[in-house]
């Protein structure tokens, strides 16, 4: 009998231990996944994203009219700009052509489509000058313009770099300490 109450005792100790390790793998599972934090610069937010402990990507979004959200995307291979709402339904993988106006500068180009989605690469350097002084961009697609009042956008976007600059640097400068993960 006292055999059958020490493998009683064994036996929830071990279930307990079980329990305890299904509770704390779906907080570790998440957090190896994607974290990041924020910040509100003006109407913009900015953000540092990590996957695991490799830093990613900072971006700064703030939300418009018709549940349409705009982010710049900055990695250190350059700025892309997304615009998404959940109302959209494109075609992934369909370029659609669109009419870019910053102030007196103003182009055609293509914008990559996923289901609620559309992005674009930011390189032309006119492009990337007008986001810091314009009042607003202007995106005309085939059925609307979609306005990105560009309110902040020289501090967000100034701080958009320091983000991604900061966080690379601290992984590469110190290999052995987690990146302080702010934006």
């Amino acid at each position: 009998m006292r055999k059958t109450a020490h493998n009683f005792r064994s036996d929830v100790a071990l279930y307990s231990a079980v329990i305890a390790a299904f509770l704390l793998l779906p907080a570790g599972v998440s957090h190896a996944a994607e974290e990041s934090k924020s910040e509100t610069i003006g109407p913009w937010e900015i953000e540092a994203t990590f996957k695991g402990d490799k830093f990613d990507r900072c971006s700064i979004n703030r939300a418009l009219q018709d549940d349409i959200k705009a982010t710049f995307v900055r990695t250190g291979d350059g700025l892309t700009l997304e615009l998404a709402s959940p109302n959209w339904k494109l075609e992934r993988g369909k370029q659609y052509p669109v009419k870019m106006t910053l102030g007196p500068v103003s182009f055609d180009t293509e914008v990559a489509a996923e289901p609620s989605s559309v992005s674009i690469d930011v390189k032309d350097k006119r492009f990337n000058t007008g986001l810091r002084t314009a009042n607003a961009l202007n995106i005309v697609a085939a059925g609307a313009t979609i306005r990105v009042p560009l309110d902040s956008s020289n501090v967000a976007l100034d701080r958009l770099e320091k983000c991604v600059e900061k966080n690379e640097k601290a992984v590469a400068t110190n290999p052995f300490v987690a990146p302080a993960r702010q934006p």
